[in-house]
């Protein structure tokens, strides 16, 4: 019981970041803050230079927060629906193993996105 307590305390941890992150995020698109129309704010030029400054921490932090809360959700689903100590370490690892591989994706699509090529 405590593993799912410990589960649960998390998902609600998370999904208050998220409300948090992701209101500060559509804020920040919204058209009067900005100054300048949403689809002008989504301009490959505007999106690059944005990503690579305080923007593209937000972001990040609002993929991670996600992906923790959403494979956190299954974790507690395999928990009840197959239940035992061993399979809880797997589902424990296979949690981490997956948190990695996609939270390396999504910092690797951050740091490394090149700069937009505009036609001529």
């Amino acid at each position: 019981m405590g593993n799912a307590s410990r589960l649960a305390i998390w998902q609600y941890i998370t999904a208050i970041i998220l409300i948090a992150v992701l209101t500060g995020h559509l804020i920040e698109r919204f058209p009067p803050v900005t100054h300048q129309s949403y689809e002008q704010s989504l301009s490959p030029s505007t999106f690059y230079s944005r990503l690579k400054g305080a923007w593209g921490i937000g972001l990040l932090l609002l993929a991670y927060v996600a992906l923790f809360h959403g494979l956190n959700g299954i974790r507690g689903m395999l928990y009840e629906w197959l239940p035992g100590r061993r399979r809880e370490k797997v589902w424990d690892a296979l949690f981490w193993i997956l948190f990695i591989i996609f939270a390396s994706i999504a910092t690797y699509t951050v740091i490394a996105l090149p700069a937009p090529t505009l036609p001529k």
